[in-house]
């Protein structure tokens, strides 16, 4: 019960001091509308410019008094003193006035009424129009080229102004027109500054900027400056090369840049190249609008001119050097090294070094390679790329020897050949016959067979040789075979011996190298003769002139009833044989004409019948010239005469020689005994005379005469001289080595024919005497 008496008293105390309020509330409401005011809006002129004034006026509706006025500028109020604002206040209204007007001032303006229950507020915006001013005005700028251009330029003004580069390019003397800047330079506008930047001048960039600046208030604001480039001495190219062939001239270019005075200076090498006193040089110089061209024209190049010349730049900014290599183009040098690698039959590789290229690329090798032969050669090329310095030849001819050099080539031409290599090719076996085959029959058991060698070509080597094959025909099948050593004669002959009485065979001939044997000739018939051939005649010397030789012979007994005709058969040594003539068979000598005076000539006589012409005579060797009658007489005696004799001549010729060795020996005693005198009367004088230059210990004596049993032949007796016929072919086969008959052995068939023979008859000191001495001497040497 008290708790609920407790809640009623508080709800009544509660709700009491709830209308209390109210009216309380009530009464002051009613006050306040009482003293409530609003501010008369207000503006600022329009056209505000920056130093001219402005004047607002703030006011309330109801005009009350008792108002206390307050300025505010942003949310800054504005004091009574403050400069260039002036407020005027009263009970009603309140004044404010800016007076000079500036940029400064533009903003909002509020102005405050207050009373003390209530309050008024009303803001203003001023908004000026300010032509546009300088902040940073632009100056002239000189700058080095290639350096960074930094240009500036702001300006004030409201709005705020719109600022910006562009450049002047005088198109002519007294029109300027403006352009806009080229897209390599920065130029940047914002809040009123302009900003232009080229990041490496040139002299493109020089010239006159004008900075504008422009609010739309008044007129623009317009700075026009210049931009000076600063060029120091300098070359774009750095380095060059010039290229020039041997004795033509060379032009070497500077073209320098930058400011005048400019200079440039030549020099090679330390050396500094005079403009005025150049020995085989010349300069000149050119301006140009950026600068000067310099060139150093060598009239005719040397391979010393080629070098590195450098070329000075220097004016009141800087220095600069440039660098030029002149190259002195030439032919290049003979490829060193040339050496054969490998060798085949018919092939080979050649390989050698690059050689000095001339300060030109090589673009090939060009080898060459001939025959190492004497005569016209024939030369063979092959072109190689300078990519590689071996070479493989082919189409080589075995076993020959071939000469290989290799020239170099280039832009300006050939070089010399390189020093010659030697190369000889593998051989191979001959690949074509002996040609004309010639095959005659020299009696019941004798054949002849002549032939020439194959062609030069077809040797594919050195001939070493022939097989000489016959065979019985209708007999036998197999060849027997003979060897021929080769000789260098055009013609070759060998005598197949001891063969079958008139039997036919058939003849073959093969050259062979030391690869192997060639193919044979084409078979050749023929067969010995039925009956016998003439014996060998014995061949003398009758007499000899300067042009003529005179021969007499004779034939055994036998046999010389069927002689029908002799033939005379000669040559000069080592030449072709000739026939003189055919001699009717009742004669027994001839005289063979139109020979040549101090010539050895080689004679032999072949006696002929109805089967053929017998063995031919001995081979004998006479040197033509004048011998008297009874030389000749005594050459044309018979083998029976006792003046011919050994038995004679041996005694004869020895008593000779000890008469002379006689009479020197008396002749050099008799002289030391005059000498011996000569000194001894000297001696006894004490006046020593010399031996009338004659060498003490000197003895002069005769020549001796030679042994005249060395001239004969071994295997001879007295009875038995040199010039007896020889053995017939049937029983000595006859051999020729290297085209010399002198060179047979004494069993052949060609013997040599010994004038000192004849020197024994008893010739004293005569004219023809000494001739047959000197032919005796000959004949020995060529035996």
């Amino acid at each position: 019960m008290a708790n609920g008496r407790s809640l009623r008293v508080s709800a009544m105390t509660i709700l009491v001091h709830l209308m209390v309020n109210i009216a309380v509330l009530l009464v002051w409401v009613d006050d306040v509308n009482g003293e409530l005011f609003e501010i008369v809006p207000f503006s600022f002129p329009e056209n505000v410019r920056v130093g001219g004034s402005s004047t607002i006026l703030c006011t309330v509706s109801e005009g009350k008094s008792g108002i206390k006025f307050q300025w505010f500028y942003g949310e800054k109020e504005i004091g009574a003193k403050m400069y260039q604002v002036k407020i005027v206040n009263s009970e009603t209204f309140s004044a404010l006035e800016i007076n000079p007007v500036e940029i400064e001032n533009q903003g909002n303006y509020t102005c405050v009424a207050r009373t003390a229950k209530s309050v008024s507020r009303y803001t203003a915006i001023l908004t000026l129009k300010a032509s546009p001013k300088w902040k940073h005005e632009p100056v002239d700028v000189r700058i080095k080229q290639l350096s960074h251009l930094r240009l500036e330029c702001s300006a004030t003004g409201y709005p705020i102004p719109t600022v910006r580069w562009t450049r002047n390019i005088e198109s002519s003397l007294d029109n300027l027109s403006a352009t806009k800047l080229s897209e390599e330079k920065l130029n940047v506008s914002y809040d009123g500054k302009a900003v232009l930047e080229v990041k490496r001048t040139t002299e493109k960039d020089e010239g006159n900027y004008i900075c504008t600046a422009d609010n739309g208030v008044a007129e623009p604001l317009l700075k026009t400056v210049r931009v000076t480039v600063i060029v120091p001495a300098r070359f774009e190219e750095k380095f060059g090369v010039v290229t020039a062939q041997k004795g033509e001239s060379a032009r070497l270019q500077c073209d320098a840049q930058g400011d005048q005075p400019l200079s440039v200076t030549w020099s090679n090498s330390s050396n500094t190249l005079s403009k005025t006193s150049g020995s085989g040089y010349e300069i000149f110089e050119t301006l140009t609008p950026k600068g000067i061209n310099s060139e150093l024209i060598i009239r005719e190049t040397l391979p010393q001119d080629g070098a590195i010349y450098s070329c000075l730049a220097e004016n009141e900014h800087g220095r600069d050097e440039r660098k030029v290599k002149l190259l002195i183009q030439e032919v290049p040098s003979p490829p060193p090294g040339v050496s054969v690698r490998e060798v085949w039959t018919r092939s080979s590789s050649i390989t050698w070094l690059v050689p000095y290229s001339g300060n030109s690329p090589i673009s090939n090798y060009i080898v060459q390679y001939w025959r190492d032969h004497k005569g016209t050669r024939r030369l063979n090329e092959k072109t190689v790329p300078s990519s590689q310095t071996f070479a493989m030849i082919k189409n080589l001819r075995p076993g020959t020897s071939y000469i290989v050099t290799i020239t170099a080539e280039n832009s300006v031409g050939k070089s010399l050949p390189s020093d010659p290599a030697m190369l000889t090719t593998g051989e191979e076996e001959p690949d074509a016959p002996p040609m004309d085959i010639s095959v005659h029959a020299k009696g019941t058991n004798t054949i002849t067979v002549t032939w020439k060698a194959p062609p030069r070509e077809n040797w594919n080597g050195q001939l070493e040789g022939y097989y000489v094959g016959y065979r019985v025909i209708d007999l036998s099948e197999t060849y027997s075979y003979e060897t021929e050593q080769f000789s260098p004669s055009l013609e070759h002959d060998h005598f197949l011996t001891n063969l079958m009485k008139g039997t036919k065979y058939g003849i073959i001939v093969k050259a062979f190298n030391a690869a192997g044997t060639g193919p044979p000739t084409q078979e050749i018939l023929v067969s010995t003769l039925d009956g016998d051939l003439p014996a060998s005649p014995k061949l003398y010397v009758q007499s000899t002139t300067r042009s003529t030789v005179t021969l007499k012979w004779n034939v055994d007994s036998p046999s010389h009833a069927s002689v029908t005709g002799y033939t005379v058969q000669y040559r000069r040594e080592s030449g072709r044989w000739h026939q003189a003539t055919a001699v009717p068979s009742e004669n027994d000598y001839y005289t063979v004409t139109g020979l040549q005076d101090e010539t050895a000539y080689e004679f032999y006589v072949t006696a002929a019948n109805k089967y053929g012409a017998g063995d031919p005579s001995e081979i004998i060797t006479v040197i033509t010239g004048d011998i008297d009658s009874g030389f000749a007489s005594s050459l044309s005696g018979q083998r029976g005469h006792g003046y011919m004799d050994l038995a004679i001549i041996v005694p004869v010729a020895a008593a000779v020689a000890a008469v002379g060795v006689v009479v020197a020996v008396s002749c050099v005693w008799q002289r030391k005994i005059r000498l011996r005198h000569r000194l001894e009367r000297a001696m006894s004088e004490r006046t020593y005379t010399p031996y009338a230059g004659i060498p003490v210990g000197q003895v002069t004596v005769g020549q001796r005469f030679p042994d005249m049993d060395k001239t004969w032949p071994p295997g001879h007796s007295d009875n038995n001289p040199p010039l007896s016929n020889p053995d017939p072919y049937s029983a000595v086969p006859p051999r020729v080595q290297n085209g010399d008959l002198r060179k047979a052995s004494s069993t052949q068939e060609m013997r040599t024919y010994f004038a000192q023979d004849a020197r024994i008859q008893g010739l004293s000191g005569s004219k023809q005497d000494v001739r047959q001495i000197r032919n005796s001497q000959y004949s020995n040497s060529l035996k």
